[in-house]
């Protein structure tokens, strides 16, 4: 598979591409632009021809053609693996399980049924603007306070009180009654009859995917009509549960407010658009799923729900919540803690200070608090400044559950504010930031009127049974200590490292191709070791040499690699190997390593599903391989599997340290790549006497020398 993707990327120019989404501006040998992923004024988006790579040194963004695509465009891999092949030329049939004959056939049948959702569109909208009978649909639109021009812009339609007068237009234009049924639009009656139309006297409207294709339809009921709004039922195109209203016209607000605001109906998000919050969406059906969540992560990270402040809108809230919390990605972040209370004394060998790395969710979640019994459609109309309010002052997610859980109690009630405590405290036990944490339970003390001390106590029974820590490091302070990591993820309580107790391993997969290959690719003997990097790397431009070895597998016997004679996409290969045989050391590995610190693309996609599937606490790794990764990756996967099973086997600690170390030396390589890459851009911001971009530059440069600086640091506390 990876000779199809570097096929890919030989086809295409990523400046090309780049240059279709932003003005790029040429300086010297590299290419700059204002970033499309978040607001600036000076640009800091680079493109680098040679390399095929961008990165932004003010978001910190950065991959190839992939992952741009996949950014600009909010495609997941497979989708935008389709689009670069497409565009390149390149043919998709020799990927492994690929039917190329079924497949042909599928995508001939899609197309079909999207120009037939087009033309239906099409029809809809004409009977709107043009038939008299079509005046009550007019005259609600308007009602609402919709502009004709927002009619159009949206596409919005109506569905004649008729039996069939939609089947006949399009059958005239062609289409089969099979067609007209597998879209939805159509049903077959049991009388024999013949075709009705699935849509009758009804407000229509359009919903398209992200590329504004039309996928199905909403219609809104006239009249008595029941149910009052109902959606194409389920087609090969249209799934109601995976599709968010008005996204292909909110997409490019949301890049660039980095914030998407959920509502709950059709004619909200048509609203919050002409009134110019274009960054807003709405859920078809008000549920909000993982798969809406999938597609939203990738164009933001703040999250607003602004659902109807009524009862089901406050469950909906809720449900939006636990299913943007289950499915947002993690990030790791250091939590000082005390030491131990011997070493407080000076009983211990030398001071010692604790860090605990916990996962928080890499977004902001926030909700809008609207008037009661008022949708977001009627208060933008009714009142602007107070949805400008809202959009201005929304509720952080704990201020939110604050209202949320306490809106049936009774506060001056002893049993009320018990349970009050009972339902906040493991909300606010979530926070990692102890000054916030501290200051929720100081607001918790003044609500339910009870003493800070005891909601502290109860807050620590709390934080010991979260058991969501990633790790502890205790680093000493004092040069000849040591440092030791204990691990508790999830349940599984704080257990201190060692080789008798090694990861979760991923047994269940089945066995790949034994090769007895060594890491180079040719036969071995599994004596050769993974070698330590030397002080001097930290000051050289490229990552080399030979240096010390260090043997990583029990009694000396380990993994065989040279460091000297493998490439940056060898060394992924082997992290990814280790993580899909042990998944259990993505724990270990994540506070490291980031998916930009991948230069492979299928290896950097490997690394993002698997650490995503991981930190979601999927069940999934019990499925065969074939089932848990995307087709376009069993290729790369595989090879990573060989690569690790031609070594001589490890478990426990050598298990840990040899993946740590692999993700310690990528992580400097796309280190030491953007030392080199802003050496340059220095020099080329010189010699064109732009002085402020030399010195946000050389800022950038600071910050990458103190990051190398803290890897040679962690290196040497790791012995």
């Amino acid at each position: 598979m990876s000779s199809i993707v570097e096929t890919i990327k030989a086809r295409l120019d990523l400046v090309d591409e780049v240059g279709q989404v932003v003005k790029l501006q040429k300086t010297g040998r590299a290419f700059k632009a204002i970033c499309p992923f978040h607001n600036e004024r000076t640009p800091s988006f680079y493109v680098f021809p040679e390399s095929q790579h961008w990165h932004c040194f003010g978001c910190h963004e950065s991959g190839d053609i992939f992952t741009f695509v996949q950014k600009t465009q909010g495609l997941d891999f497979p989708e935008a693996l389709r689009y670069l092949a497409e565009k390149a030329g390149v043919s998709l049939d020799e990927q492994p399980g690929y039917d190329a004959a079924q497949q042909r056939e599928l995508a001939v049948q899609r197309e079909r049924l999207r120009q037939l959702n087009e033309d239906a569109q099409l029809w809809f909208h004409q009977a709107l603007l043009r038939l008299r009978e079509a005046a009550p649909a007019r005259a609600y639109l308007q009602s609402r306070g919709l502009t004709a021009e927002t009619v159009i812009a949206f596409g919005l339609g109506y569905a004649p009180d008729s039996r069939d007068g939609l089947c006949r237009y399009l059958l005239a234009q062609g289409y089969s009654e099979q067609e007209l049924v597998s879209a939805g639009l159509a049903r077959e009656p049991e009388d024999g009859q013949g075709l009705y139309d699935y849509f009758r006297n009804r407000i229509i409207f359009p919903i398209r995917d992200l590329r504004g294709q039309v996928l199905g339809f909403g219609g809104r009921a006239l009249g008595e009509g029941q149910p009052k709004y109902l959606n194409t039922p389920q087609t090969p195109l249209f799934e109601k549960n995976s599709v968010l209203y008005a996204l292909d016209r909110a997409k490019e607000a949301i890049k660039q407010a980095n914030q998407v605001i959920i509502v709950e109906g059709y004619i909200d998000a048509i609203m919050a658009h002409q009134y110019g919050t274009r960054q807003t969406v709405a859920c078809i059906g008000s549920a909000i799923t993982e798969k809406h969540i999938q597609q939203i992560k990738k164009l933001a990270r703040r999250i607003t729900l602004a659902l109807d402040p009524d009862a089901a809108g406050m469950a909906a809230t809720e449900h939006g919540i636990q299913e943007a919390l289950r499915s947002l990605e993690r990030t790791i972040v250091p939590v000082p803690l005390p030491a131990p209370p011997q070493e407080r004394r000076g009983q211990g060998s030398g001071a010692r200070a604790i860090i605990r790395l916990e996962e928080e969710v890499d977004a902001q979640i926030d909700v809008l608090v609207l008037p009661t019994g008022q949708d977001p459609d009627e208060v933008i109309r009714q009142n602007p400044a107070r949805w400008e309010e809202a959009l201005a002052h929304p509720l952080p997610l704990v201020d939110y559950y604050f209202v949320a859980k306490t809106m049936d109690l009774d506060l001056r009630q002893p049993r009320d504010q018990a349970l009050a405590a009972r339902r906040l405290l493991p909300i606010i036990a979530m926070i990692s930031d102890r000054v916030k944490r501290d200051a929720y339970v100081r607001k918790l003390a003044r609500m339910i009127h009870v003493d800070e001390q005891s909601l502290y106590n109860e807050l620590q029974r709390s934080l010991r049974g979260r058991h969501q820590s990633v790790a502890e490091i205790v680093v000493p302070t004092e040069s000849g200590g040591r440092r030791e990591v204990e691990g508790g993820r999830r349940g599984r309580g704080r257990q201190r490292q060692s080789p008798q107790a090694p990861p979760a391993s991923l047994r269940s997969l089945p066995t790949l191709a034994q090769t007895g290959l060594s890491p180079s690719g040719k036969p071995g003997t599994g004596t050769e070791t993974l070698s330590q990097a030397s002080p001097a790397e930290v000051e050289e431009a490229r990552v080399g040499g030979t240096g010390t070895q260090v043997n990583l597998g029990p009694g000396g016997q380990g993994l065989a690699l040279d460091r000297g004679s493998l490439d940056r996409v060898e060394w992924e290969d082997y992290l990814i190997g280790l993580l899909l045989q042990h998944p259990g050391l993505s724990q270990h590995v994540c506070g490291i390593i980031n998916d930009g610190d991948f230069i492979g693309t299928d290896t950097r996609e490997l690394y993002h599903f698997l650490n995503s599937l991981y930190q979601r606490g999927s069940s999934s790794f019990h499925q065969p391989l074939e089932q848990l990764l995307p087709s376009a990756l069993l290729e790369t996967a595989a090879r990573a599997q060989r690569r690790v099973e031609a070594a001589s086997p490890l478990d426990g600690a050598g298990l840990i340290k040899a993946a740590t170390q692999c993700a310690t030396r990528l992580k400097r390589m796309r280190l030491m790549q953007l030392n080199t890459e802003l050496r340059y851009l220095i020099q080329e911001a010189r010699e064109a006497g732009d002085l402020a971009a030399v010195h946000e530059l050389e800022r950038q440069l600071q910050e990458i020398h103190r990051q190398i600086r803290e890897i040679h640091l962690k290196t040497n506390l790791q012995g």
